[in-house]
């Protein structure tokens, strides 16, 4: 649909006699007034007349126009709108043949790889001595779904997990290990890391040197302490173990493990550097840089080496920042990070500014929300935290009790399922329960906090991962039916007269739309929409046309409709990292 609102857009600037974008077209909110709108409001002090005047007048010059692009439409005024509305032949023809081309439309949409220039994207970024708790998927789920998104639509994209490696908790873990070395096991895991990490706060309360043990520790560590530095690593292997695991079970890749630790020897540099340019203010034995935001504000000063001579995030940000740009020249660079970081990258993005790096115009911070239960923010430091793994287990073993009730009377239609019914049920169960908490997740604006509801998130009904996944289904179910392939005739396609397949066509036309949309305002609850709006329409079609009639022709066009939905739809929950189960 983009090709058609450029038209469009085209069009109105001929008859104007003056450039007119496509971003000035508006979208009536009722889909039976046209598919893109020409709003006339501005026009009317100009021309001293009232907007549906003006529309209704401007509507007919279009029309009596010889424009190349004007068979594509028809147009109307509605009220203060010149509404343009593709035709039936134009939406046809242009997106059946694309969508059908190839084994699995993996070109509807796609622009040249590179063609967009070089996306860094920082997404994850756990901290080593913690668990992968349920907010990580924040960031985590949205940042797969930008790359594969960016990707899709010719981004040459980096993919880097900032693991959170240094600072002066592992300080405090070393201190732990020395207090209560002897109620560790020998092989201890990120749950026993956990425990004397908690364990260590609770001390805390009562004998405050402890925080300056653990400062001096970290001050080892930066120094290359033989000691402190093999925990350290040992730490490092024990959770990218399980990070490892829980990137599988979701279908996510990263291109560079980079933690704060890979820029622990470009710190010192940094700082000389920053003393040099004579940015650096000594306050209280720390050294800071005094920093604006974007507006030319005055924030509070980022604080770039401790009064212990210890470096803290914003250091090892600051060389991250340069090192990725140094390597990759990149053309935009998001960090997604929860939104309690808002002043911290402002005071990053200050510091680059004051160095004098231009390219820090194209770096930007997602902030991300919080998962709340029970409107308990979840806190790691006291013991009080929800894993990841847990919360997908509930979802499985909920989507279990769902599929059970939902295929038990005909559970001898999945004995070809690999491991018979119970195959199917474990398998299914697992792609749910991914479904819907990613689906959830990702639904919901990355800014905003998420309310966990186990039971709706898993629902079939409403607006969920697993609603998108049975939609999915039923074509593949209605294809299956067919006993054959929907294969792509041209000539099929002027049997498809249906206002309902009409607008299912033009709906599948904008996945390009919606997919840059979703990069625009890096919120793949853009693309979830969408998904969802298919859903429907596809729900509409297949009540309103009967697939499978007596007519061979008419039943060959409407497949094809039915396989063009399968694979936008399969696509678009492939970048989202929703799965796409056979059967439900």
């Amino acid at each position: 649909m983009q090709r058609f609102a450029i038209q469009a857009a085209e069009l109105i600037a001929d008859s104007l006699g003056k450039p007119f974008t496509v971003e000035e077209l508006s979208i009536p909110q009722d889909r039976t007034h046209g598919d893109f709108a020409f709003p006339c409001f501005k026009m009317a002090k100009e021309l001293r007349k009232a907007p549906p005047e003006i529309a209704k007048d401007f509507a007919s010059k279009i029309q009596s126009s010889a424009h190349k692009y004007l068979s594509s439409f028809t147009v109307a005024s509605v009220g203060p709108f010149v509404n343009f509305t593709v035709t039936r032949e134009a939406a046809m023809n242009a997106f059946l043949p694309q969508i059908l081309e190839g084994a699995d439309c993996g070109s509807f949409g796609k622009l040249k790889p590179g063609s967009r220039g070089k996306w860094t994207l920082e997404f994850s970024s756990p901290n080593i001595a913690k668990p992968f708790n349920i907010y990580h998927l924040r960031g985590t789920a949205l940042g797969a779904a930008l790359s594969r998104a960016g990707v899709h639509r010719g981004f040459d994209v980096v993919k880097i997990n900032h693991l959170g490696d240094w600072g002066t908790q592992y300080g405090k873990l070393a201190v732990a290990f020395k207090l209560y070395k002897n109620e560790m096991p020998a092989n201890p895991t990120i749950p026993d890391l956990v425990n004397i990490y908690v364990k260590f706060h609770q001390d805390l309360e009562k004998d405050p040197t402890l925080e300056d043990q653990a400062r001096q520790a970290f001050v080892n560590l930066e120094n290359n302490e033989p000691e402190i530095t093999a925990l350290w690593k040992n730490c490092v292997e024990i959770a990218l173990k399980e990070f490892t695991a829980t990137y599988k079970r979701l279908d996510i890749e990263f291109d560079h493990y980079w933690g704060e630790s890979f820029y622990k020897d470009l710190l010192k540099p940094l700082v000389q550097k920053l003393k040099d340019q004579k940015l650096l203010v000594e306050s209280e034995g720390a050294w800071i840089v005094p920093v604006t935001d974007r507006e030319g504000r005055e924030i509070p000063p980022c604080i770039l080496e401790k009064k212990d001579g210890a470096s803290i995030y914003a250091t090892r940000d600051l060389a991250a920042a340069i090192y990725r740009h140094d390597k990759f020249k990149f053309d935009r660079m998001t960090y997604i990070v929860g939104q309690e970081q808002k002043l911290h990258f402002q005071q990053v993005f200050g510091v680059l500014r004051k160095m004098g790096f231009e390219w820090e115009k194209v770096c930007e911070h997602v902030a991300t929300g919080l998962y709340r239960f029970k409107d308990a923010k979840m806190s790691t430091r006291k013991g009080n935290f929800v894993t990841l793994d847990s919360v997908l287990e509930e979802a499985k073993t909920k989507s279990k009790e769902l599929l059970i009730a939902r295929t038990q009377d005909t559970r001898t239609q999945y004995q070809d399922f690999p491991g018979g019914y119970d195959g199917f049920i474990e398998e299914t169960s697992e792609a749910v329960a991914i479904g819907a908490v990613v689906f959830h997740d990702l639904s919901t604006d990355p800014a905003r906090d998420v309310e966990f509801d186990l039971d709706r998130v898993v629902s079939f009904e409403g607006e969920t991962g697993p609603y998108l996944q049975y939609a999915y289904i039923r074509c593949l179910s209605i294809l299956r039916k067919a006993g054959r392939d929907a294969d792509f005739n041209p000539a099929l396609i002027a049997r498809l007269t249906h206002p309902a397949e009409l607008t299912l066509v033009k709906q599948l036309g904008l996945f390009g739309t919606h997919l840059d949309r979703t990069l625009n305002f890096a919120k793949a609850s853009q693309l979830c929409n969408f998904l969802i709006d298919v859903s429907k329409d596809f729900g509409h079609f297949y009540r309103e046309c009967h697939v499978m009639g007596d007519d061979p022709e008419l039943t060959s066009a409407r497949l094809m409709l039915v396989e063009s939905t399968r694979r936008i739809m399969g696509l678009g929950m492939k970048i989202l990292g929703v799965p796409r189960p056979s059967r439900m």
